[in-house]
């Protein structure tokens, strides 16, 4: 007993080594991670794109026991990578058919746009997310006509493959919008590029920092379950402890970097807008514990433990990346819907 009165948890030996495999993990995520965000345009693509492949593979393998017809996992792993690099292909046609390197640019009258990403001179920028539509169609098609011609692949997998799909291929291009619109306003750094990390580094921080917290405050001091037939080990206390450190780690890494004349995203997360960053400070905790809670909910549906074993102690890239992905998303609907408001705003 402490002398506050509260009392620490005991830790037994099978969570103190389950602690080691995951620092261990996360060391080497760090050391592979870190410098490819840093240097970013190729490195970061790549990275993300391998990324991409194996949570592709991972929600698609959730069914695996079902046995049914392997085309339709080959469609929606197609569709699914094909959705998330729906907007840098469309840059690719515009460079093939036009000399113009402007965001929205129409070609030949075919209606091909950049959409909001762009390669110019190796630095990728990026502006907006979005999908294609005909190509969700596509999708959508192939899966129902999937269920009705096997009894092995019914609308609840098809609704899951789905929803997945729309899901990850707009959460993978937040992480990119993140890590490349800072790009677009290049002038805000002087010059330096590698100052345009720290908007995705932000996030990330709000993200894993509300994980890290909540893991190691649940550890220590955890007695109040909070849904335990979806998650059995979160707490409550785990919840706040986790909501407290992201936001004040958060919000004192945007601060400082404001402060320092470094914006977050100049014109929206910038020191002039810090109630901005007070509110997607606390906001990413929030939306961070959900995004867990989702992928919880889908794990205990399938009665499966972990995505896959690619990370020791962590499970799959996607019980490892699963709050930022809904992080990301929701940070990148709030800048995008920020910057229209305001564009609206100008206009009047």
């Amino acid at each position: 007993m402490t002398n506050n009165g509260i009392q620490v948890n005991k830790i037994n030996e099978k969570t103190k080594k389950s602690f080691v495999v995951r620092l261990i993990t996360a060391l080497a995520i760090i050391v592979v991670g870190v410098p490819c965000l840093v240097l970013g345009d190729w490195f970061f693509f790549s990275l993300i794109a391998i990324v991409s492949v194996f949570a592709t593979y991972e929600f698609i393998h959730v069914l695996h026991k079902k046995k049914h017809p392997k085309w339709i996992d080959v469609l929606t792993f197609v569709m699914t990578i094909s959705f998330i690099y729906w907007l840098p292909f469309k840059g690719i046609l515009v460079n093939l058919f036009s000399s113009s390197t402007s965001p929205g640019v129409i070609v030949d009258g075919l209606g091909i746009s950049t959409a909001g990403f762009n390669i110019t001179n190796g630095i990728f920028s990026m502006t907006d997310i979005g999908v294609s539509t005909l190509g969700f169609a596509v999708l959508a098609f192939g899966l129902f006509l999937g269920s009705m011609l096997t009894s092995s692949f019914d609308v609840s997998d098809v609704c899951y493959y789905f929803t997945m799909s729309l899901f990850l291929s707009l959460s993978v291009q937040s992480f990119y919008f993140l890590r490349y619109s800072p790009n677009a306003l290049a002038d805000a750094y002087n010059g330096n590029k590698y100052l345009s990390v720290f908007l995705f580094l932000y996030v990330v921080v709000g993200s894993f920092g509300s994980d890290i917290g909540a893991y190691i405050i649940g550890i220590l001091f955890g007695k109040h379950k909070v849904n335990p037939r979806i998650s059995p080990n979160k707490t409550w206390e785990g919840f706040f402890g986790g909501v407290i450190i992201s936001f004040v780690l958060s919000f004192v890494l945007g601060m400082c970097l404001c402060g320092n004349g470094i914006p977050l995203l100049d014109g929206i997360l910038d020191l002039n807008h810090w109630y901005l960053i007070l509110l997607f400070s606390l906001i990413m905790p929030i939306v961070s514990v959900l995004g867990d809670f989702i992928f919880s909910t889908i794990k205990r549906y399938y009665n499966i433990k972990d995505f896959s074993k690619a990370l020791p102690g962590h499970g799959g890239i996607l019980d490892r990346i699963d709050s930022l992905l809904v992080t990301s998303l929701t940070v990148t609907i709030f800048i995008l819907s920020i910057n229209l408001a305001l564009q609206i705003i100008s206009n009047i």
